[in-house]
């Protein structure tokens, strides 16, 4: 859907010009979204799952009613904020690429941590600290690397314009 501005140039639905071509996410990009929407819906449905066992009979173990509630919650809260960091992903937003490998930094410490404290799930382990280093290898080098800096510059040339 194309609008005409008053000095002639045509604006697409979002109001940018039209003059600059906008890019598509590489599909390497594109992956890591999915997988980054996957977590988050994963994320909320073991938080709702924990906001279930409040209703176990012994839930003394895991520091009872309102601890199981708590977790639950926090943990839905992170499955909405890294949905929300994919939705930005999708959009070439640099702060969700700086958020999201923040995300694999803790998670890959978290699995190595894990490791070292029980070492009987070590593959699934390996496996964690093997996704969040693609993860962030993906984000920042090849063409998804490229894509995120032709985005920043188009983005800063815009407001250098005012378009």
């Amino acid at each position: 859907m194309t609008n005409r501005t008053p000095a002639g140039r045509s604006a697409d639905a979002s109001g940018a010009a039209s003059g600059q071509k906008r890019q598509r996410p590489p599909a390497e990009l594109i992956v890591i979204v999915v997988l980054t929407y996957v977590a988050g819906f994963i994320a909320i449905g073991v938080g709702i799952l924990f906001i279930l066992l409040r209703y176990a009979v012994d839930n003394g173990l895991l520091g009872g009613s309102f601890a199981v509630t708590l977790t639950g919650a926090i943990v839905i809260l992170f499955g909405l904020f890294v949905i929300a960091l994919a939705s930005a992903l999708t959009r070439g937003k640099h702060y969700a690429r700086v958020l999201l490998t923040v995300a694999m930094v803790v998670e890959f410490v978290l699995a190595v941590v894990s490791l070292i404290i029980d070492g009987t799930s070590y593959w699934f382990e390996i496996v964690l600290m093997a996704v969040a280093v693609l993860t962030t290898v993906v984000l920042w080098v090849g063409r998804t690397g490229r894509y995120f800096d032709h985005i920043t510059e188009r983005d800063a040339a815009s407001r250098n314009t005012g378009l």
